[in-house]
């Protein structure tokens, strides 16, 4: 089984940090997507693919009502014993018992009734996911959401990156004094290869997949500088670099590694106005 609790605690993005706290200070990218979900005491938070269950734990801890759901039986044994530890830790700065509602199921499938949730989050999973059930999973978090609901996605390693711009500049990296990989993932984790990862997305692809399943895209963004500072170690041009990788959308395409997303199901309670009469 590759989603085994071996995987969860000693490869998977952030294991450090939930071995040390239990979830309880997440890994900086967690920490981001449990932000840019605006998380609101009653509010419904689906957390798909929640793995170990940060985000879950957070929203629930914060007041919201949370199903957290991942195929992973192991995952989900995971984030019930932190649930026990974040009770009996800090069981005492709460008004009320976390609500949270484990489900073992495939993504592709829901068992969540339409129009549910409130806010959807894809923390790392579409990454993960074959890339012929994308459209699946995505119109899954479409039925589940209410008018106007919130779905947010992080994913990486940005494939352009990948399987583009690391190639090349490995040719010519000696010119900087950096060995660099033809394959970075060479330099990566073993949870990191194409064997988890079958579906590294592009920008545009994210969008595509979204805006086909019906969502209205809020903000869709690259980030992440590691990429720069690999390629450019210390040298004399990573300064330049990077504050033109700031401001430049085109340099993000090719050298950043991570892709947020936040998107909205269209409110189709809202009436449009009547066309003028000529």
């Amino acid at each position: 089984m590759l989603y085994d609790r071996d995987y969860f605690l000693g490869d998977c993005e952030g294991y450090r940090d939930f071995l040390r706290t239990h979830g309880w200070k997440p890994s900086r990218r967690i920490a981001k997507c449990i932000n840019l979900l605006h998380v609101q005491p009653g509010q419904r938070i689906l957390d798909l693919g929640c793995g170990r269950g940060e985000v879950s734990l957070h929203a629930a801890y914060s007041g919201a009502e949370v199903v957290a759901v991942d195929a992973s039986s192991e995952a989900l044994e995971l984030l019930e014993e932190a649930r026990r530890m974040w009770e009996k830790n800090y069981g005492a700065g709460q008004s009320r018992p976390m609500s949270l509602t484990t489900r073992c199921a495939f993504l592709q499938q829901l068992p969540i009734e339409t129009e549910w949730a409130d806010s959807v989050v894809l923390s790392d999973v579409i990454e993960h996911i074959p890339r012929s059930e994308i459209p699946l999973i995505v119109a899954e978090c479409y039925r589940v959401l209410r008018s106007g609901g919130r779905l947010v996605i992080h994913t990486q390693p940005n494939r352009i990156l990948v399987d583009y711009t690391v190639p090349i500049l490995s040719r010519i990296s000696w010119l900087w004094g950096v060995s660099l990989p033809r394959d970075l993932r060479d330099e990566m984790t073993p949870g990191s290869g194409i064997v988890y990862h079958p579906s590294e997305q592009t920008r545009r692809e994210l969008d595509r997949s979204l805006r086909q399943a019906g969502f209205s895209i809020q903000d869709l963004w690259l980030e992440g500088s590691y990429p720069v500072h690999r390629i450019l170690g210390e040298t004399r041009w990573k300064q330049a670099v990077l504050h033109r990788f700031r401001r430049s959308r085109i340099l993000k395409e090719f050298l950043a590694s991570q892709i947020f997303a936040v998107a909205r199901k269209r409110d189709l309670s809202r009436k449009l106005p009547p066309c003028p009469t000529p």
